[in-house]
């Protein structure tokens, strides 16, 4: 898509472009937002209150008044009873698997691995404090960049 730039828009508003070229530009202006931008912002104050003049104060309320009057339709509600058909069905499956789970003894193995499960795990009461061991680690890296420095400032005093 060609985009026109600022000057070109400057010409369409006064009127200097052919009638061809400014009936392009128009079309242009319906499907760009960018151009659409540059050509609002030629748009000057003089122009704004020209046009106030022109457009009535109830401009608006006209317009609205000669649209031509719409009945809205309101959905019917089926949805509750699909709704209701959905929840059903799905509860209906979950109390299946339940029923079928009790029956195979699936809760019953889950009871008595339970306890075995947590005989088996080992509580540590030992944690590593990482936060301490990371600040006395700057703390000691720092401490020996600075005496590697004094290092250098004392041998180079001595040499001199």
């Amino acid at each position: 898509m060609k985009h026109y730039d600022y000057i070109e828009w400057l010409l369409y508003k006064k009127g200097l472009l052919s009638e061809e070229k400014s009936d392009e530009m128009e079309q242009h202006l319906y499907s760009c937002d960018t151009c659409m931008e540059i050509f609002l912002s030629l748009i000057d104050e003089k122009e704004t209150e020209r046009a106030g003049k022109i457009i009535s104060d109830n401009f608006t309320s006209e317009i609205i008044n000669k649209l031509p009057k719409t009945k809205t339709v309101k959905p019917k509600i089926k949805q509750t009873k699909k709704s209701f058909k959905y929840q059903f069905g799905y509860y209906a499956a979950v109390a299946s698997v339940t029923i079928i789970l009790t029956m195979g003894g699936f809760y019953t193995s889950m009871v008595d691995a339970v306890p075995k499960l947590s005989a088996s795990i080992q509580v540590t009461d030992k944690r590593p404090n990482i936060i301490a061991d990371l600040s006395s680690g700057i703390v000691n890296s720092t401490s020996s960049f600075l005496s590697s420095i004094e290092n250098v400032d004392i041998n180079s005093r001595r040499k001199k």
